[in-house]
């Protein structure tokens, strides 16, 4: 079996293997659509969070058949102030940087296609700049995954058959990314996809948006702007546009196929503030096949492993070797 992965290092091939011959033991512990539509749980050893709202069947019946869905009022508005303010003190403790375009080993500024700044954030990230609002975010989003997670109706069904083609994917909770995008006014992000064929953003499935812009009116401008063409990052020469504008309301969540709809964000008259995110699948070995970069491979095949690692408990055996 090691002839499979000629070509990797020695170390990741064995434990590629390794990874093969678990995949039925691995499976009896997870299981897609196995995790319940509302989740109760407690972070960092604090009482759990009361959720702000969740999805419905109809908001997940839209993401299944037009590729996306917009939910008004997703989060209350005195959440919508509190991220508001925690995005003003983290510009003001430089936690933003400058936002750059591009997927993994290619990520590179350039303003001609972007002008935006970006702070990450996630459950452990920005520790020595604590926010309630921020956990009460988390549990939001988190709650929004787990209705997404290997739910049926987002399954890939054969148009004449009926029958399952793809089943939809387990949503890896350790793997979402998320983060807060500030938009100056004057700010724009050109059309592009966030899931691109041959690097890591692969694993992304559902791409989301939620938006904290108080008082917005059309004046201000910076609408998310969805492409339903057939083409890519561009309109294919030949083609007519085809597209679907969203206002970045305060408290709207929007939600879209990451591979499926290439998006971009309009000129802005005035700051635009925006948490954004993507749901990721757990990375396969067929994934690091396919990958066009070494470093990518590398990247995939170490988060395929740690994901591997954790099922059968040996993350803190190994841990120190990576």
């Amino acid at each position: 079996m090691l002839r499979k992965f000629r070509g990797y290092p020695i170390e990741l091939r064995v434990v590629l293997c390794y990874l093969v011959l678990s995949t039925e033991v691995a499976s009896s512990f997870v299981r897609p659509g196995s995790w319940k539509s509302k989740l109760t749980c407690k972070c960092h050893g604090k009482a759990s969070i009361k959720l702000q709202n969740t999805l419905t069947s109809a908001d997940i019946e839209k993401l299944a058949t037009q590729d996306y869905t917009v939910i008004p009022n997703f989060i209350s508005e005195d959440l919508v102030d509190e991220l508001a303010k925690d995005v003003t003190n983290l510009r003001s403790k430089n936690k933003f940087k400058v936002a750059r375009i591009g997927q993994d080993s290619t990520n590179a500024l350039n303003q001609e296609i972007r002008v935006a700044e970006t702070c990450f954030l996630g459950e452990g990230k920005l520790g020595d700049v604590p926010s309630p609002a921020r956990n009460r975010l988390y549990e939001a989003l988190n709650s929004a995954r787990t209705s997404l997670s290997g739910n049926t109706m987002l399954d890939i069904q054969n148009w004449q058959t009926g029958e399952v083609e793809r089943g939809a994917p387990a949503l890896d909770r350790e793997l979402t990314e998320m983060l807060y995008a500030y938009y100056p006014s004057g700010g724009f992000y050109r059309r592009h996809r966030d899931a691109i064929p041959g690097s890591a953003s692969v694993l992304r499935c559902y791409s989301l948006l939620l938006y904290l812009n108080k008082n917005w009116s059309k004046e201000d401008k910076g609408e998310l702007r969805m492409h339903f063409d057939s083409g890519g990052d561009e309109l294919p020469e030949g083609d007519q546009p085809s597209f679907v504008d969203i206002e970045p309301k305060a408290g709207t969540l929007v939600l879209f196929k990451s591979e499926k709809v290439p998006h971009e964000v309009l000129n802005t008259n005035s700051e635009r503030l925006a948490v954004v995110g993507w749901y990721n699948r757990a990375p396969t070995v067929a994934d690091v096949n396919l990958l066009a970069s070494e470093d990518d491979q590398k990247k995939v095949g170490l988060l395929l492993i740690s994901a591997l690692l954790t099922v059968i408990g040996l993350v803190g055996v190994l841990s120190g070797g990576f």
